[in-house]
C-alpha cells in the first residue's frame, strides 16, 4: 500500500461521496472495521500506477455531545497516523468558522494536505469559492464528487503532492514481509512461535494477549522472511483500553507493510464480519493472502464440511483464495502454508510477455464472447502488463466500457487457469480505443455538395 491519506472536514460536505469516487464502485472491497475506530472507513485507491490507503473520517463539529466528542477524538487519531490529508469543504455555503479551525489543525500537524472545494458546479457556489482560497492552502482543487467535475485534475494533484512508490515489475523477491492477522485468540501467536520454534510471543487463552506487533527474521526454505505477529481485531464495544486501540493501529500498519498475509480463523467459530472486512481490504490492496483454519485438529469430518460450506458462501466474492486446515499448536500444516504464500508472492511479481497475455485473452474472448451492447459487441484487441504485485493487465479494445462485472470475472478466472495464478490477486484495466477523427468535421468538396443537392431535389 502507498501513503495513508485521511479525508477531513465538517459534516455533510461530501466526504463519503469523495471516498467512494476515489476508491471505486466495487464497495465490497471497502473495509469498515468494527473495533478499530468510530465512523472511520478504510479503502484502497489506485490513481494511475500509484496506490493509496484512504480513511473517511467523521465530521468535525463543536457539539459537546459524547458522541461528537468521540468522533473528534478519532479524527485527531487519524490526523496523527496519516501521511497526509484531503481537506474537504462545501462551496454551496460561505466559508465556515469550523473550516478555519480545521485548516489550522491540519497546518499545525506539519504534514502536506490538499484543499478540495466540493459542490463547486452550481451558480450559488461560484459566489463563495473565492472565500476558500483565502485559507492560503498551497494546493487547491474545485471538484464535484457527485458528478465528477474536476476529479481528473484533482487526482493529478494527489499524485504530485503524495508520490507513491510502486514496485518495479523486474523486482526480484529476496526478503519477504509476511503478516499474521486474525481475530483475538485465533492462534496467531502460537502459529508465530511454531515457525520460530521459540516462545517469542506470549500465548494465552485470554483474547487480546498480544498488544504490540512482534517481528522476527528467519530463513525459511532458502528464502529470508520477516514474520510479524499482530494484535487481533475485536468488536468496538469490547475495546476500552487505549493500549489495545494502538495495537490495532499497528495491525493495520503491518498489513500496509507486508508482501503477503496469513489470515487465521478459529476453526471452532464461524467466520465473522470482522474477518470478512480485513480479508476484503487485503484483497483490494493486492496482497497475496492465505486463509488458515486453525485448531482444525479439534474438528471432525462433519464440522469441517459445515465450516467449508459457510466459508464458500461468505467468501463468494473471492473464490480464488486458497484455504488450508492447520493446527498451530501441533505445528501441523504451518510450514506448508507459509511455503504456499511465498510461492504466491513470487508469482505476483512475474513479468508476463504481452504477446502471451494477448493470446490468452483473445482465446477467452473467442470461446465465450461478451454479449452485444446495442448493435455492437465489445471487442478485445490486445493486452499488456501494467504493473506487478498484484499483476495488472491493461486490456485494449473497442466498447470495453460495456463489458459487465460478470464477464470481467470470467476473464480473471480464465487467466488464472491459463497462467497458473490460483490464489494470486489481479486487476483488469479496460482501456477502450478512442477514434482519433471523432472531433474532426468532415469537409465536403464542391462536387459532393452539388451531388447532395441533386439528391435532395429529386
Amino acid at each position: 500500500m502507498g501513503p495513508l491519506l485521511a479525508i477531513v472536514g465538517r459534516p455533510n460536505v461530501g466526504k463519503s461521496s469523495l471516498f467512494n469516487v476515489l476508491v471505486g464502485e466495487n464497495l465490497a472491497l471497502i473495509a469498515d472495521f468494527p473495533g478499530l475506530t468510530r465512523d472511520r472507513h478504510y479503502g484502497n485507491s489506485e490513481i494511475g500506477s500509484s496506490h493509496y490507503l484512504l480513511v473517511d473520517t467523521g465530521g468535525i463539529t463543536e457539539s459537546d455531545s459524547k458522541f461528537d466528542k468521540l468522533i473528534l477524538e478519532e479524527t485527531n487519531k487519524a490526523i496523527s497516523e496519516s501521511d497526509g490529508f484531503i481537506f474537504l469543504t462545501d462551496a454551496t455555503s460561505p466559508l465556515h468558522h469550523l473550516d478555519l479551525k480545521i485548516n489550522e489543525m491540519l497546518r499545525k500537524s506539519g504534514k502536506k494536505y490538499i484543499l478540495a472545494i466540493n459542490k463547486s458546479e452550481t451558480k450559488k457556489s461560484r459566489e463563495n469559492i473565492s472565500e476558500f482560497y483565502s485559507l492560503g492552502v498551497k494546493h487547491s482543487s474545485e471538484i464535484s464528487a457527485q458528478n465528477g467535475l474536476g476529479i481528473k485534475k484533482f487526482k493529478e494533484s494527489i499524485l504530485e503532492l503524495f508520490p507513491s512508490s510502486v514496485q518495479d515489475v523486474n523486482k526480484k523477491v529476496n526478503s519477504l514481509k509476511i503478516g499474521i492477522l486474525g481475530k483475538p485468540n485465533a492462534g496467531k501467536s502460537t502459529f508465530f512461535n511454531a515457525l520460530l520454534r521459540d516462545e517469542r510471543s506470549i500465548v494465552s487463552n485470554i483474547p487480546g494477549t498480544t498488544r504490540d506487533a512482534i517481528s522476527e527474521t528467519l530463513k525459511f526454505k532458502g528464502t529470508d522472511i520477516q514474520l510479524t505477529d499482530t494484535a487481533g481485531l475485536r468488536r468496538k464495544s469490547k475495546i476500552s483500553d487505549d493500549v489495545e486501540k494502538f495495537s490495532i493501529q499497528k495491525a493495520i500498519q503491518s498489513l500496509r507493510n507486508s508482501d503477503g498475509i496469513i489470515y487465521l480463523i478459529d476453526g471452532k467459530e464461524s467466520i465473522s464480519d470482522q474477518d470478512l472486512h480485513l480479508i476484503s481490504l487485503s484483497i483490494s490492496s493486492g496482497k497475496p493472502i492465505m486463509i488458515g483454519i486453525n485448531k482444525s485438529d479439534l474438528l471432525d469430518v462433519y464440522d469441517k464440511s459445515n465450516l467449508r460450506r459457510n466459508l464458500n458462501r461468505k467468501l463468494a466474492f473471492a473464490k480464488h483464495l486458497d484455504i488450508k486446515y492447520i493446527s498451530a499448536k501441533k505445528a501441523s500444516g504451518t510450514s506448508s502454508m507459509v511455503l504456499s504464500l511465498i510461492k504466491l508472492i513470487k508469482k505476483s511479481n512475474i513479468e508476463f510477455d504481452s504477446k502471451l497475455l494477448s493470446e490468452i485473452f483473445l482465446r477467452a474472448y473467442e470461446e465465450n464472447p461478451p454479449p452485444l451492447s446495442g448493435r455492437f459487441r465489445p471487442k478485445i484487441k490486445y493486452v499488456n502488463l501494467g504493473a506487478s504485485s498484484p499483476p495488472t493487465f491493461i486490456v485494449h479494445g473497442n466498447k470495453l466500457d460495456a463489458i459487465s462485472k460478470q464477464y470481467q470475472k470470467y476473464l480473471e478466472n480464465f487467466v488464472r487457469r491459463s497462467l497458473n495464478l490460483q490464489g494470486v490477486p489481479m486487476k483488469l484495466i479496460l482501456k477502450k480505443t478512442e477514434n482519433p477523427f471523432k472531433h474532426k468535421k468532415n469537409v465536403l468538396t464542391d462536387r459532393q455538395i452539388a451531388k447532395r443537392k441533386r439528391i435532395r431535389n429529386r
